[in-house]
């Protein structure tokens, strides 16, 4: 099919179609008005291709090559050359993949057929003479270069670095107003990326952004600030920011994808103008910490406490390395006890940190920050070896040797060495598998079941014996216990602080540990505080029990005198 258009007309059809391919792909236009022998020459000028199937691949590579693209401007003049009608174009274009502004020269050529023209020559060049550039940049042009240095190319909205700029400027031209900073984060987008494509993310993270440019607030500010987290900067109005997080939770829902998109938000009353707006989103971003996760409210408000928690956390990550290399950890034991003989039958694994002015750092304080920055393994690790050589201290000296429970993280699951370590520290001190039993909470099976059960199922074949803690406490565990098999369930004693012994949480206690003789499993409980409490779980049938009624967690020393 021919461009029928006259002569007059070419300029401006040829100027359409350029902006047609770099701005939204669409080859296929131009490909009905290529010529059957059609020359295309690359930007580069090292290689041509020649025939309407080969230049249409080779203009759908150059758009993916460059897009998505923004067209500042095109000049085009037509001239006649050795009996050839061209169209000669000059580009002004800003690639948004490569942050480049380019100046693309496009040479069109075309032969006369009797209903109109077919293009039979395409030769594109990029200029990199910078003095001819800058000759050619009109005012647009100029205005993209400042785009680039101010937006994010992939959703149009401003940068990091723009949005605390202009968000400082205005906070300091109404000071008499107050202001909000939101951050807003996509739960689980890397799972939307990996299950439906790195396109359906793009277009999620431009969906949001599309709602961020259409709110029409008289002060406010939006931004990128990295892959799938944003921001606002808007005036403090009662009700404003419950109102925003409310719609773009609709939004997001509204987005048409197979799976559930949830927003969390993290908000942050400025009452202090003077400091640094990075700062200002950095307390939001503690709010927004808060909120991950959490299926009860979708954001969080910051306060003083979370600051006070961020830098305790980071005094937490700033003195782990030293403490574990110079003997601040240590392993203390808590001692289980069989109900029918009140004799010890085994023990728990526990750590402590101590530091060098004797005081101690609460577990509750140190465990949470190390699983959130992966370091939690290096304890395991410690403790776990430790233990051995304690339980290979007891074998030597000829001591009733007990097996020792030792807590299994959730990090620890997805080490791909874990089977391997165990099964080599075991080894390395001649220790029964038996001996050392491994705990493993309930709400690790519910992050990735099917590959927890086959770690679990790999630990047991080896000979260890798996105890799932805090059995109890979720919401899936008679589910789970269909398809995992549990040597020991450790019962969660919540169900007793809850209640008397004859209220629903005593029945609810004495179901599980009835289900679980029916399976062949043993039961201990945790956490017994008083004799009423033991004497109950004796005459429910629970095996085994630990918790201060007994003893508390004492050091090594301690507990060598009770074997």
């Amino acid at each position: 099919m021919a461009l029928r258009v006259e002569i007059d007309n070419l300029q401006k059809a040829t100027e359409k179609l350029i902006k047609r391919l770099f701005t939204e792909g669409v080859v296929d236009a131009i490909a009905d008005v290529l010529d059957e022998n059609v020359i295309g020459f690359s930007p580069s000028g090292h290689y041509y291709s020649r025939g309407s199937w080969e230049v249409k691949r080779f203009l759908q590579g150059e758009y993916e090559r460059l897009a998505p693209c923004n067209i500042s401007k095109i000049r085009s003049r037509q001239f006649v050359r050795e009996g050839q009608l061209s169209i000669e174009s000059h580009v002004i274009m800003t690639s948004l993949q490569q942050r480049k502004l380019l100046l693309l020269n496009i040479t069109t050529m075309y032969r006369m057929v009797p209903d109109g023209f077919m293009i039979n020559g395409v030769n594109m060049a990029l200029d990199y003479d910078r003095e001819r550039t800058y000759k050619v940049l009109t005012e647009r042009a100029v205005s993209d270069l400042d785009f680039l240095a101010s937006y994010d190319g992939a959703t149009g909205l401003l940068n990091r670095e723009a949005f605390c700029s202009r968000a400082a400027d205005m906070m300091t031209d109404y000071p008499d107003k107050s202001f909000d900073i939101l951050r807003i984060n996509i739960e689980r987008f890397k799972v939307i990326n990996e299950v439906f494509g790195e396109q359906q993310g793009d277009k999620l993270l431009n969906y949001i952004a599309g709602f961020l440019k259409s709110i029409d607030l008289e002060l406010c500010l939006s931004a990128r600030l990295y892959a799938d987290n944003f921001v606002m900067c808007f005036e403090a109005v009662e009700g404003e920011a419950e109102r925003l997080i409310y719609t773009m939770q609709i939004v997001a829902n509204s987005f048409e994808i197979s799976h559930h998109t949830v927003l969390t938000f993290g908000l942050y009353h400025v009452d202090d103008k003077s400091i640094p707006v990075k700062t200002m989103i950095e307390r939001a971003n503690m709010a927004l910490n808060q909120a991950k996760g959490n299926h009860v409210t979708p954001y969080f408000v910051y306060d003083n406490k979370m600051r006070d928690q961020m830098l305790l956390e980071q005094q937490i990550v700033n003195e782990f390395d030293a403490a574990l290399e110079h003997g601040g950890f240590k392993l203390f034991l808590q001692p289980k006890y069989d109900l029918e003989t009140e004799q010890i039958m085994g023990s728990e694994a526990l750590v402590r940190w101590i530091k060098a002015d004797g005081s101690y750092v609460l577990p509750s304080l140190f465990i949470p920050v190390l699983e959130k920055n992966g370091s939690v393994y290096a304890v395991d690790r410690f403790i776990w070896e430790e233990t051995c050589k304690c339980l290979r201290r007891w074998i030597d000296a000829g001591k009733n040797v007990k097996p020792v429970s030792v807590n299994v993280s959730r990090i620890d699951l997805y080490d791909p060495e874990l089977v391997n370590v165990l099964v080599g520290l075991t080894a390395k001190y001649k220790i029964p598998k038996y001996l050392l039993e491994l705990e493993i909470t309930e709400s690790a099976y519910t992050d990735d079941p099917r590959m927890i059960m086959g770690v679990t199922e790999k630990l047991q074949s080896e000979g260890f014996l798996i105890l799932m803690d805090d059995f109890g406490s979720g919401y899936s565990s008679l589910n789970m216990l269909k398809d995992i098999h549990i040597d020991i369930l450790k019962l969660d004693m919540e169900f007793l602080r809850s209640t008397d012994q004859t209220g629903r949480g005593g029945n609810i206690l004495s179901a599980m540990v009835q289900m679980a003789r029916s399976l062949n499993i043993h039961t201990i409980a945790e956490g017994v505080e008083t004799r009423d409490q033991a004497n109950f779980l004796k005459s429910i049938g629970c095996n085994w029990v630990q918790g201060y009624f007994f003893s508390q967690p004492i050091t090594v020393e301690e507990f060598e005198k009770l074997i």
